[in-house]
């Protein structure tokens, strides 16, 4: 479901233009971005902080163009008296002095901001939706990244010919946000990532996740996490269980293999 959405995004969600995307961005959430990971600079530079957190935005969006007509054709860097604009050089270095924490911390803020907005009032029997699934993404092939991201191995002697990373994602399932994410080595499993994500759903909610998220101590602490976090997970064909109690009719549906708790 999460890749589905993912393709859907990159296919039909490109802006014709960035601004469309920075209506949406008030400059004060950048700049809380920056407060909050101690990278504010009052030294001036042809292509500041700011101006490339909006470059690595770009580059997500209009992924089939170099960075140096990003930075061009979005006119995001700035000139000196003598007209003179920032070299091809100095862009990667832009890059790694900003770092990935504002970035991190931006998407955070918008998460909060837009998940609020759009979901506030459109739940189901009061509960607010979301859902847990994760994905795979293929990653350059170098030494580095095979090395921090992992092959999978189909076989002992077979594996994926670029290194994989895996993405858990907690998304809406109204307006299809992604309220927060966890990604990593291809080694660990989902649910390894998924218990990063306990406590990121509001009070008042209910989580869908994936038959391969039947774990007891992700979904116990789940539900202690918030006192009106509920969720529902599909049983697997094989799955041996008793039941010890049952507190309403709701708590437990037999009939179409899945399992809710409610708190």
């Amino acid at each position: 479901m999460l890749q589905h959405w993912l393709l859907d995004t990159d296919s039909f969600a490109v802006p014709e233009s960035l601004c469309t995307f920075q209506q949406s961005i008030p400059l004060e959430w950048v700049q809380q971005a920056f407060e909050l990971t101690n990278k504010s600079s009052i030294r001036r530079r042809k292509l500041p902080a700011k101006l490339v957190v909006w470059l690595v935005v770009a580059m997500g969006l209009f992924r089939d163009r170099s960075i140096a007509e990003v930075v061009s054709k979005l006119d995001l860097s700035v000139q000196n008296a003598a007209g003179d604009t920032v070299a091809p050089s100095a862009i990667s270095q832009a890059r790694q002095r900003l770092t990935y924490e504002p970035l991190a911390k931006l998407f955070g803020i918008t998460a909060q901001h837009w998940a609020l907005q759009e979901d506030s009032h459109d739940t189901w029997h009061g509960l607010n939706l979301f859902s847990v699934d994760g994905t795979l993404f293929r990653t350059a092939d170098t030494d580095e990244l095979a090395t921090h991201f992992g092959r999978i191995k189909h076989s002992a002697t077979r594996s994926t010919v670029y290194p994989v990373a895996r993405l858990c994602a907690l998304s809406s399932l109204r307006s299809r946000l992604i309220p927060d994410v966890v990604f990593g080595p291809s080694t660990e499993g989902e649910v390894t990532y998924a218990k990063q994500l306990v406590g990121k759903v509001p009070n008042h909610s209910l989580t869908i996740f994936d038959r391969c998220y039947l774990s007891a101590e992700l979904l116990v602490n789940w539900q202690r996490a918030q006192s009106g976090s509920h969720w529902m997970v599909p049983l697997k064909s094989n799955t041996k269980y008793n039941i010890l109690h049952r507190y309403s009719d709701h708590d437990f549906f037999s009939g179409n293999g899945c399992i809710c708790a409610c708190p």
